[in-house]
């Protein structure tokens, strides 16, 4: 996998998360997912911007047409984090202004989504070069994986772990984006010519 497709799993799983809490919300038999999914969600979301920061929002910030979309990216999630925040808090979960807050904030961050998809990696796509994009690839799978190990020592120090679905998703990217670098790296050193990878099918809300 390329760092286009890596950015279009990490979207599906955050639009799965999305679509499953309010299930959860008002299901009675639920009691603690409700909250485990939602801070999956902020997770989710957080693991997402880490690996953004580290593969394309460095080297699109350095650029000055591209460096206020990467700006606005920034307060965009910091702005929709703090309200998720706010909600996982509130104890009234299944109240229905919960779930209209819920649904304000999730589609803040569906616009955040499609403005990855129409301007900030169409934007990297036009300025980076095949071996820019390795390069990117290898950023945003380093920064995940490090992310991850750094959160999983904190969660068995404190005794938290995440809910297994997320976890197992995760994990499963990582280990696809990691064996595509290693197939890279052989195809190279062999003489072969690369091939160029073409983004799939894109979030669109």
């Amino acid at each position: 996998m390329d760092i286009w497709q890596l950015i279009e799993r990490d979207h599906a799983n955050i639009a799965d998360l999305i679509r499953e809490i309010p299930y959860a919300i008002n299901d009675p038999g639920a009691v603690g997912g409700r909250e485990r999914l939602l801070a999956d969600l902020i997770d989710t979301l957080d693991l997402h911007a880490i690996a953004l920061d580290a593969s394309l929002y460095g080297p699109l910030s350095r650029d000055g047409q591209t460096r206020t979309l990467v700006d606005d990216l920034h307060h965009g999630h910091a702005a929709f984090r703090r309200q998720l925040q706010q909600l996982a808090r509130y104890r009234k979960k299944h109240s229905a202004g919960w779930l209209d807050t819920f649904e304000d904030v999730t589609f803040l961050v569906d616009q955040h989504l499609h403005r990855h998809v129409h301007e900030l990696i169409p934007a990297a796509q036009a300025r980076f070069s095949s071996e820019d994009t390795q390069a990117a690839t290898r950023a945003y799978v380093r920064a995940k994986t490090n992310a991850l190990q750094t959160r999983h020592r904190r969660a068995a120090v404190s005794g938290i772990m995440a809910s297994e679905g997320t976890l197992i998703a995760t994990v499963a990217a990582v280990a696809t984006g990691l064996g595509y670098l290693v197939w890279r790296s052989r195809l190279f050193e062999s003489g072969q010519p690369a091939r160029a990878k073409k983004a799939g099918a894109r979030y669109a809300r």
